[in-house]
């Protein structure tokens, strides 16, 4: 457990998934399309331009919003949320962009830390134009790494409606476990939603990320198992996440299961994350 100033110090000014740069990081390495910078008024624009889309808001309380004023009152209300005036920090929110072009993919966030339980709860949201990329696990690991390499924490947690089908299983893959049914957690246009409560510890997290033996198998036997899944599409070497409209979130946990069943090819949760193309999931099970 770390100090408390410590842990204050560390929660502050270190940027999930820094990766190698960061000194405090010693574990596994994760592969990332994507970057976390600094939340601020700088990227009212970009955070604009899927704030106003009723998609985003599925599974949200509140309604989309209409004018620029409205997301800046947003972004407005999380900093403040992150003013540390009592010494004590116990909320972090970031803009999660793409290392490629610096597009903004959404925010995440680690808030409501409790020092003297040792855990946090974590929150995370994507611009819909992205969902299907892989994005959303690899903010996952990003957040999972944060909190129990960095942090040092004992206890990652979050909560859905138990309607979020495509959270639930991105959670599940990612190694968090089902805690419960929260009745009634939440109250949308004056119809309440049962919350699906999940959560992670650090042994499940140290468990999970223990590497497995690879196996040694091909590109194509690799293809013909995604072929038989994403039968919409033709499927090939150079195949991808974000090139293939059908091989989003949920078909991508499909296509776990079957790679391991079909070619004895497993993955921990950190490596679903960055399984996104052929050419990587080669690399994960020919190479190790």
């Amino acid at each position: 457990m770390l100090p408390l100033k410590k842990l204050s110090d560390r929660f502050s000014q270190i940027v999930p998934g820094e990766g190698e740069q960061n000194e405090y990081i010693e574990s596994h390495h994760i592969e990332s399309d994507l970057y976390f910078s600094e939340l601020s008024l700088s990227g009212l624009d970009e955070m604009h331009k899927y704030s106003v889309n009723p998609d985003f808001y599925e599974f949200l309380e509140f309604d989309p919003f209409k004018t620029i004023d409205d997301t800046k009152t947003y972004i407005e209300k999380l900093l403040q949320r992150m003013s540390n005036q009592s010494g004590e920090r116990s909320a972090m929110y970031w803009f999660v962009r793409r290392k490629n072009d610096d597009r903004l993919v959404g925010t995440a966030a680690l808030v409501n830390l409790n020092y003297a339980r040792q855990s946090i709860e974590w929150g995370y949201g994507t611009d819909p134009a992205f969902w299907g990329c892989g994005y959303v696990l690899q903010i996952q690991e990003a957040l999972k790494k944060f909190t129990f390499e960095v942090l040092d924490l004992n206890r990652l947690h979050g909560i859905t409606m138990v309607e979020n089908e495509r959270t639930i299983q991105s959670v599940l893959a990612s190694g968090m476990k089902h805690e419960g049914v929260l009745r009634d957690f939440y109250c949308k246009n004056g119809i309440y939603y049962d919350g699906w409560q999940y959560g992670m510890i650090a042994k499940d997290y140290t468990e999970n990320n223990t590497m497995s033996p690879f196996v040694s198998v091909g590109k194509n036997e690799i293809v013909s198992v995604i072929s038989s899944i994403l039968t919409e599409e033709e499927i090939t070497v150079e195949s991808s996440m974000e090139n293939t409209i059908s091989w989003d979130s949920l078909n991508h946990m499909q296509i776990i299961i079957a790679l391991k069943n079909q070619l004895s090819i497993d993955f921990s949760p950190s490596e679903i994350a960055s399984s996104t193309s052929i050419k990587k999931i080669h690399k994960r099970a020919y190479e190790g």
